[in-house]
């Protein structure tokens, strides 16, 4: 009897843990989130934009938007200003094709997949073209070599300068210095520790670890780098599934200045916020055509200030967000 009742006050306590887990910090998982602004329907002016994707928040608070099907890159204010465009349809050096994620540094460069060309580009904060690196891999089921991508579609820069893409099809990632030479690769298909299937948007914490949206794994995985810059597998989060802290093709990913992260959901319509330790915050779960409601949300970037800015993909708009408290 006394075993019985043993099993039976641990099986409680595991359902009590698994409760505090799934609300976050011990409370509610709320929407967290309160509509502010949209801009940018569908069309070819230079203020529109035709389903983007990747965000970013530059150094000074502006807000960087790869219009993917428009093959440039849109830099507007939190208002939805435009203020520059960079690039344009083609292969050329000074050309972008479906251009699927951008990033920034500390000295305000920007760093563009251009995804179709299967190569990376970095610009000067005025626009001014500094680098280019990366080339087409092989056909499926053939080996490729460093730098050789098939479908890049993200990137992120640490503090030191070094570029790391996510090459979807080939389900790794590469790491590269600040001149674009290649240092290291890690990954295979699979679901264990540091493996990936098709992986996404990456994002970078104040204290250099990355964080790896593993889209077809639906979840988040996170590494550190130890003295010799390799990486090592330092957690994971979210899970195939409906309820609230799992996914359906986590798509956008990114990381305040607190350590928190981000999550574009695309499959569920939603934005959902996790803690550095991987505790879900809140859900954003609206999804529609409304303002305010979301359609296949394809990327988030969160500046300064805490508002949060959508690529609402199926809406062909931008959404601005604020903390609803």
């Amino acid at each position: 009897m006394h075993g019985t009742r043993k099993a039976a006050l641990i099986g409680m306590v595991g359902l009590m843990l698994a409760a505090l887990l799934l609300a976050g910090c011990g409370g509610s998982v709320g929407t967290g989130l309160k509509f502010a602004a949209q801009w940018n329907g569908a069309g070819q002016p230079a203020g529109k934009v035709n389903s983007p994707e990747g965000l970013a928040i530059d150094q000074n608070g502006k807000l960087l938007i790869a219009d993917t099907w428009r093959d440039r890159v849109l830099r507007s204010d939190a208002d939805g200003k435009v203020l520059a465009v960079m690039g344009d349809k083609g292969a050329a050096a000074d050309r972008l094709k479906c251009p699927r994620a951008v990033t920034t540094d500390g000295r305000g460069n920007v760093y563009v997949v251009d995804t179709l060309n299967q190569r990376v580009r970095k610009y000067s904060p005025d626009g001014k073209l500094l680098l280019t690196f990366g080339s087409k891999g092989a056909p499926f089921g053939e080996d490729e070599a460093d730098g050789q991508w098939l479908y890049p579609v993200g990137v992120a820069v640490d503090s030191k300068g070094n570029i790391y893409v996510s090459d979807y099809n080939n389900n790794r990632l590469e790491k590269f210095d600040p001149k674009g030479k290649f240092v290291l690769k890690w990954g295979v298909d699979g679901r264990q520790d540091g493996q990936f299937s098709k992986p996404g948007a990456l994002a970078m914490d104040g204290q250099d670890r990355l964080y790896v949206a593993d889209v077809g794994n639906n979840r988040i995985q996170r590494f550190r780098f130890d003295d010799q810059g390799k990486p090592a597998f330092d957690g994971q989060w979210g899970k195939d599934g409906d309820e609230p802290g799992e996914f359906d093709r986590p798509y956008g990913l990114c990381v305040d200045k607190d350590g928190n992260s981000y999550v574009a959901d695309f499959g569920h319509h939603r934005i959902q916020k996790f803690d550095a330790s991987g505790r879900l915050q809140f859900v954003y779960d609206k999804g529609g055509e409304k303002e305010g409601e979301l359609d296949s949300p394809m990327a988030v970037a969160v500046d300064g200030s805490g508002a949060v800015f959508v690529s609402d993909w199926g809406n062909n708009r931008i959404q601005k967000f604020v903390p609803a408290s």
